[in-house]
């Protein structure tokens, strides 16, 4: 048996990257899956992608820094599936900006869509969570929440109050049976660090992490699956870092 069947899940920011991995990995074990993203395009594409495989999947354009937006995509969840089981918060920016440099304009934009997204997301699954008596949350921060980030502390921040925000949330939902987790990837090979890197400094930074490259979206997808199901119905409040041993916690 697949061990996701009959679930419902909604991965934000799954138009790409590690949402996309997510997204897919969770079809495959039987999930029906919202595809959340800002890009409708991508969304849809990705949509287009699970259902070719034989999947049940929802393409929703979403801002999750934008209540309204996060409300209607939750309900729509609902609408299409009858239940919500499973919320992924992978949607998240990171800009490049010294403190110096750093206007509160910025810092807000990156605050907004990677931790208040994250407590809109999980504000909108809640209440179905708390009448279906189940749940899982499970959000990605990044390495950087413990090392921090030079020139990305806006970032660094987000993802660091996504672990605190996480284990807070854990604590209240936990007498509910409702579990909520963290994922901390290492750097991965999506747009978001080629966009910052050029193909030699990942290159060199793949070599000097333990097993000896960077990570790929699929390597988060184990971790995801087994978060989201029975297996790991008894871990709440925890930080599984996914890095290949670049750093051990």
């Amino acid at each position: 048996m697949k061990r996701l069947e009959q679930r419902i899940a909604i991965v934000t920011g799954a138009g790409q990257g590690i949402g996309r991995a997510i997204a897919r990995g969770f079809a495959r074990e039987g999930a029906g899956v919202v595809i959340a993203d800002v890009n409708e395009e991508s969304a849809r594409t990705v949509k287009d992608e699970i259902e070719a495989g034989g999947g049940r999947a929802l393409a929703m354009r979403t801002d999750v820094s934008n209540e309204i937006s996060v409300q209607t995509m939750a309900k729509k969840s609902v609408e299409e599936f009858g239940k919500i089981d499973i919320l992924v918060n992978n949607a998240g920016i990171f800009p490049t900006s010294s403190v110096e440099e750093m206007s509160e304009e910025d810092w807000d934009r990156v605050i907004g869509t990677n931790l208040v997204g994250a407590f809109l997301c999980a504000k909108a699954v809640v209440p179905k969570f708390l009448e279906q008596g189940s749940g899982r949350i499970i959000s990605l921060t990044s390495g950087r929440a413990f090392q921090g980030a030079k020139h990305g502390a806006h970032y660094a921040a987000s993802k660091a109050g996504i672990i605190g925000f996480s284990k807070s949330l854990a604590l209240e939902l936990a007498p509910h049976g409702i579990t909520v987790n963290v994922i901390c990837p290492g750097i991965t090979d999506t747009a978001q660090p080629r966009g910052h890197q050029t193909e030699e400094e990942m290159y060199a930074q793949g070599k000097r992490i333990p097993l000896g490259r960077i990570g790929q979206p699929e390597d988060l997808v184990g971790p995801a699956i087994f978060l989201a199901s029975g297996a790991a119905a008894f871990v709440t409040g925890q930080t599984i870092l996914v890095n290949g041993g670049s750093i051990m916690w």
